[in-house]
């Protein structure tokens, strides 16, 4: 016979920890997480989304992962651990008559390893040889970043300007739609 765990028994002796974004997001709180040992709680990764982060809603897609780093009483600390974006913008960013152009990239920053994908998005269909130019353009492109930290790198991932910067160059092979990066997640 299985013995059904009341609700009550499951919550009972675990403490809450707050768990507060980096630094550079301002220290803000982006949730809460119960553990009966707070050693328990390093290594857990959170989301949260750069809308609540930043109260900024033309950021809606981007959802960041955040890993428990140290813990200090009851607030959990936490570092950059990757980002992605959701996939109904992707789905609607990508539109018919337009052709997708793919990069994966792993960077040596500073202070860290990351693997980074980017997403381009052209004005119209093109041929075979001429998304593989824009490829090539943006994978040398991104593998420029690798002179910053990871967290001058998400600073200016979140503000657009490395994407802007990529895209303005790109336009010279063909017109690009739309470049981002869509996912990004910290090697250890």
């Amino acid at each position: 016979m299985v013995r059904r765990v009341k609700v009550k028994e499951k919550w009972k002796g675990k403490d809450w920890f707050t768990v507060v974004a980096p630094k550079y997001f301002g220290s803000k709180e982006i949730g809460q997480t119960p553990a009966i040992d707070s050693e328990l709680t390093k290594g857990r990764v959170i989301e949260s989304s750069l809308m609540n982060l930043s109260g900024d809603p033309g950021k809606y897609y981007f959802k960041l992962s955040f890993k428990i780093s140290e813990l200090d009483g009851s607030k959990a600390f936490t570092k950059f651990h990757g980002h992605i974006c959701t996939r109904d913008f992707i789905s609607r960013i990508v539109q018919t008559r337009t052709t997708r152009v793919d990069t994966n990239n792993i960077l040596n920053l500073k202070d860290g390893k990351i693997r980074l994908k980017a997403i381009a998005v052209t004005n119209r269909r093109v041929e075979s040889k001429i998304a593989k130019k824009i490829r090539k353009f943006i994978s040398e492109s991104i593998k420029k970043l690798e002179e910053n930290t990871i967290e001058d790198f998400v600073k200016n991932m979140i503000a657009g300007k490395a994407q802007m910067q990529i895209r303005k160059e790109a336009n010279k092979i063909y017109p690009i739609r739309f470049l981002e990066f869509r996912k990004s997640e910290i090697i250890e």
